[in-house]
């Protein structure tokens, strides 16, 4: 295996547990126990990487068919059937937990997309073979976008992107595809997205003149930030979670960071970012040693995936990404996220097993 990344996603499971402990027993109540139901989703998760690393990868691909209809079934179940959360119809209660199949879904693209763009018949030069990848994905962006879960519905954009680009496909296809997208967007910001979607992306772009409940998380994360100073406040003494002005019910999940850089200061915060981009470059060394292009593709995926949820989990809390509810990955509190990404860890230590 790749000690390294090992070494890396336990000490980020070990902050993660560590504030989500710390965190709970300053709230309390029902908040005191999260940490023991997380501890169960880590060994799950655990064990998922373990089968993951001793199979071949690429019996992932052989089956990417399965993989990609049965996450979307599951996705047709979550409308069907699905339990609401706040505001959102993305749950399925199994057995008395909740899951998120929109976290499985993008892995559930990831597979297909980079076994499609491995085949030899594939020229990803003409414009014609294109037009599966394009089905591939708008298919569950738009089954996740009707939840409705815009977060988890945009990452699966850059994951099909960042698969495309190192399967070759040629730079002037990416400009076309960045130009329509910038076309759109006026379209798409007027007429599809919601109310509270709209005034998240006003809130971005000008935090200071805001002063209603809607940016209250963005201004309650970046006080938290910024009073943490060089080395923070100290474990458990955190103010702004504490006294309830960063909201109980998203200190542990969303914007754990906030709370990380407001007890363990700058010094800490570059810390858990530096394990986080540690992963990142290790998903590019072990796609450079990949033994063929479905390996190459899925560990750029799967690396892709994770720099998107870093980038923007950690962005949301600084202002430099607008607020759509992303996990910071092996660190904030959510089982299906903690599965999903502990079986992408090990599909990349399947990749490196077998790399020769």
């Amino acid at each position: 295996m790749n000690w390294f990344l090992l070494i890396a996603v336990a000490c980020l499971l070990a902050i993660g547990l560590t504030f989500i402990y710390g965190i709970g027993q300053q709230h309390g109540d029902r908040f005191a126990v999260v940490w023991k139901s997380q501890l169960m989703w880590v060994i799950i998760g655990i064990l998922g990487m373990l089968l993951m690393a001793t199979m071949d990868y690429e019996w992932l691909g052989r089956l990417s068919h399965l993989v990609y209809l049965g996450s979307i079934l599951a996705l047709i179940l979550v409308l069907a059937i699905g339990v609401e959360i706040n505001g959102a119809k993305s749950w399925l209660v199994i057995g008395g937990k909740t899951i998120q199949p929109a976290e499985f879904a993008k892995l559930g693209l990831a597979i297909p997309a980079a076994w499609l763009a491995a085949r030899k018949s594939v020229q990803l030069t003409r414009w014609q073979h294109l037009l599966p990848f394009v089905l591939l994905l708008v298919v569950p962006f738009a089954l996740v976008s009707m939840q409705p879960d815009q977060g988890s519905a945009m990452v699966l954009v850059p994951i099909m992107v960042g698969i495309l680009f190192v399967a070759g496909i040629p730079s002037r296809w990416l400009v076309y595809g960045a130009l329509v997208c910038a076309l759109a967007a006026p379209v798409v910001y007027r007429y599809v997205l919601e109310d509270h979607q709209r005034s998240r992306i006003i809130i971005f772009l000008n935090p200071a003149s805001d002063t209603s409940d809607a940016g209250w998380n963005a201004r309650q994360s970046l006080l938290a930030v910024g009073s943490g100073g060089m080395w923070g406040k100290g474990f458990m003494q955190g103010t702004q979670y504490s006294l309830g002005y960063l909201p109980r019910n998203v200190s542990h999940t969303d914007f754990i960071f906030s709370v990380i850089a407001e007890e363990t200061g700058f010094i800490g915060s570059c810390v858990v970012i530096l394990l986080e981009v540690l992963i990142l470059l290790l998903c590019v060394y072990i796609a450079s040693r990949a033994r063929d292009e479905f390996g190459r593709n899925l560990a750029c995926g799967i690396g892709m995936m994770l720099c998107c949820h870093v980038y923007i989990n950690v962005g949301m809390t600084i202002g430099m990404a607008p607020i759509i509810g992303i996990p910071l990955p092996f660190v904030s509190s959510g089982g299906t996220f903690m599965v999903l990404t502990m079986g992408c860890i090990g599909i990349l230590q399947s990749i490196y097993i077998r790399r020769h």
